[in-house]
């Protein structure tokens, strides 16, 4: 999603690399287990997790998608929070945010402004005219005020299946212009 940049306080942005796997499969992780412990599985959350996150991680990044854009946040500690987004997903709603994470010492500080607003940039540079869109658990309130104060619409609600195993609510949530998303107001960040 582009070349390093500081949005504020020390907080970098830059494209993710296949070195990057294993860092950001444990912010998935840890993601999962602070967000979703009343959503999931716990013990998908106390064990299988691990291993799956990084398969998924590691092969993600051995075949790289052309489609696909992975932003990651640094702050001089390391990484903090990371978004991938696909482009040319849906004909409809355009391109997906597929993983919007930040780690839980790092909210509140504009980390998921940044990532958001980074991918939307990254979504009208590459696809012009079309949308952004992510899907949320409806459990996840967070998040969802998170969406909320970024500007996104929901305009789809479905029960799905979910990893580790049952089924929950996901909205889906739209933006029809992604270059209008903002970094520059802090808040709140994504519980996921």
């Amino acid at each position: 999603m582009g070349n390093s940049n500081t949005p504020h306080d020390g907080l970098m942005l830059r494209q993710a690399t296949a070195d990057d796997a294993v860092a950001i499969a444990q912010m998935h992780i840890d993601s999962w287990r602070s967000a979703y412990r009343e959503i999931l599985d716990p013990a998908y959350l106390a064990g299988p997790i691990e291993q799956e996150r990084r398969e998924v991680w590691t092969a993600r990044f051995a075949q790289p998608n052309a489609e696909m854009a992975v932003t990651l946040a640094e702050d001089a500690a390391g990484p903090i929070g990371f978004v991938c987004t696909f482009g040319n997903d849906d004909p409809v709603w355009g391109a997906m945010v597929d993983n919007l994470h930040v780690l839980p010492r790092a909210k509140g500080r504009g980390v998921g402004r940044a990532l958001l607003a980074s991918a939307g940039r990254w979504a009208a540079s590459r696809y012009p005219g079309a949308g952004l869109y992510l899907w949320v658990f409806e459990a996840n309130e967070a998040a969802r005020r998170f969406y909320d104060r970024m500007g996104g619409v929901v305009v789809e609600r479905t029960l799905e299946p979910v990893t580790g195993g049952g089924e929950s609510f996901s909205l889906r949530y739209a933006w029809r212009n992604p270059a209008l998303l903002q970094a520059s107001t802090k808040g709140d960040e994504p519980a996921a």
